[in-house]
């Protein structure tokens, strides 16, 4: 039985932040695989989609973890469609991999949300949570599902890194060098991504 990661998000664009956190978790809990998995639509985002395509998604992240060892790319959100449910994708998965044991990977803010999901009691039964952080002394006791996640606390260096100020830095002409991947920012100004939205 393999140990795999799952990390899901818009990715939109994947930086440092969301590497370190899959690398500390997984080197912490030893994960033989990491599944990184780019969300179709996010339902949690406040607009109806990215503002950059699937496929340019798709290609920057694929990018940013081609050289980590035991790091993988799926695209089952993408190829479903529609709004992303990490419920549905997770089941899918147990599918490809019935031996398996799951882990969600997550970091503080989206744990903060995780209650507002889509069936997380299920997903709890699908994966065991993993939620990457500094520290958690700001983090109520008695916000749901805390006790689910209190096990899976793992303490990680945390990058302060925004998809939304990359985007917006990108707009203003600032360097974005030291907060994503080279191949990535070389990707996205070969493609003239983020120039006209936020």
């Amino acid at each position: 039985m393999k140990k795999i990661g799952f990390y899901g998000g818009s990715f939109d664009p994947v930086h440092f932040g969301h590497i370190n956190l899959c690398l500390e978790i997984a080197e912490k809990h030893q994960l033989d695989k990491v599944l990184i998995c780019p969300a179709n639509i996010s339902p949690n985002k406040k607009r109806d989609s990215p503002p950059v395509s699937k496929d340019h998604r798709l290609k920057m992240t694929a990018l940013a973890i081609e050289d980590i060892k035991d790091f993988q790319l799926i695209d089952n959100e993408i190829k479903r469609a529609g709004i992303s449910y990490t419920v549905d994708t997770l089941n899918e998965l147990k599918k490809i991999y019935p031996e398996d044991h799951f882990f969600l990977i997550l970091g503080l803010d989206t744990f903060k949300d995780f209650s507002t999901w889509k069936n997380p009691d299920e997903i709890l039964k699908l994966a065991e949570p993993l939620i990457g952080a500094r520290d958690f002394i700001q983090l109520d006791p008695h916000l749901k599902y805390f006790d689910d996640f209190k096990k899976g606390m793992t303490k990680t260096q945390m990058f302060d890194i925004s998809s939304t100020e990359i985007r917006k830095r990108i707009q203003e002409k600032k360097y974005i060098g030291h907060l994503l991947p080279a191949k990535v920012v070389d990707y996205i100004y070969d493609n003239g991504l983020y120039l006209n939205s936020l």
